[in-house]
């Protein structure tokens, strides 16, 4: 009688200990589920590493984890986690495979996106839709307007901002730098009022027209061997040589900044589809 109740104790207790593992374990899944979806993703990250521990091959987990990187913003770090909680690429499952496209576009990892989104077990129009995104946070905006047509009648949640950037870029005429250095070269200061610069443009007109009178006033009381008239000279012309130059950049920086705006604009609508 004593053995059978010394079996029962120790298979009552095993049953206990296998309950109470369960129960933490889930405990710990819906700790950590509320660390992610409070944003808190650095230690959703960390309970999620923990729970991985105990359940290696649990794929909701492994993606969970990705994306606690990823929203954290340690792209590098998620992308280096995937690849080594996947060592082949035929083991994603489609949620992994476009997390896993999502970092490399964001991340402009476009090298390791150009050799693996071919091979990645997504939908055909979904993989059109990742290139399209890849092709604009690369800046190839040719490639993008050629391909825009096609995705019209996706219900993509990027598409119709993205349409409407490329109208735009379509539409942009960028400021030609010659241009605004002849400008400068016949009226100091007009290239720069050509880059909507105003005010350096109104400077610059008045600090060489102001030294160029000077220089002529000195010029006009001391003949050509005025010091005043040849040290205003130096320094007018010193300015007018800055004028040219600075009208030239000034194009250039009014083209880059555009760019720039539509890139950080493209990068938010990719992002809030994601």
């Amino acid at each position: 009688m004593r053995i059978l109740f010394l079996i029962f104790l120790v298979v009552w207790t095993a049953d206990f200990s296998q309950a109470q593992d369960i129960y933490t374990l889930n405990k710990s899944k819906e700790f950590a589920s509320y660390l992610f979806k409070s944003s808190q993703y650095e230690l959703a990250a960390v309970e999620y590493e923990r729970l991985l521990f105990m359940e290696k091959d649990n794929d909701s987990l492994k993606i969970a984890l990705v994306d606690s990187y990823f929203q954290n913003g340690e792209i590098d770090k998620a992308v280096k986690r995937t690849e080594s909680l996947y060592p082949s690429l035929i083991d994603f499952s489609n949620p992994m495979a476009e997390l896993y496209l999502q970092m490399l576009v964001l991340g402009k990892k476009f090298d390791r996106f150009d050799k693996n989104s071919d091979n990645l077990p997504i939908d055909h129009q979904k993989r059109v839709v990742y290139n399209l995104h890849r092709d604009i946070m690369a800046g190839n905006w040719q490639e993008v307007e050629t391909k825009i047509p096609q995705l019209s009648n996706s219900d993509h949640p990027s598409i119709s901002g993205l349409i409407r950037l490329s109208k735009q870029t379509e539409s942009f005429k960028p400021k030609k730098p010659w241009v605004a250095m002849l400008m400068s070269t016949v009226l100091p200061g007009s290239g720069k009022f050509y880059t909507g610069n105003y005010k350096d443009g109104v400077f610059s007109f008045l600090v060489v027209a102001g030294t160029a009178f000077q220089s002529y006033r000195g010029f006009s009381k001391g003949g050509t061997s005025s010091t005043v008239g040849w040290v205003f000279a130096g320094v007018s012309t010193g300015f007018y040589a800055g004028n040219l130059y600075g009208s030239r950049k000034a194009a250039q920086v009014y083209n880059q900044n555009y760019w720039l705006e539509i890139e950080k604009d493209a990068e938010a609508i990719i992002r809030a589809s994601y």
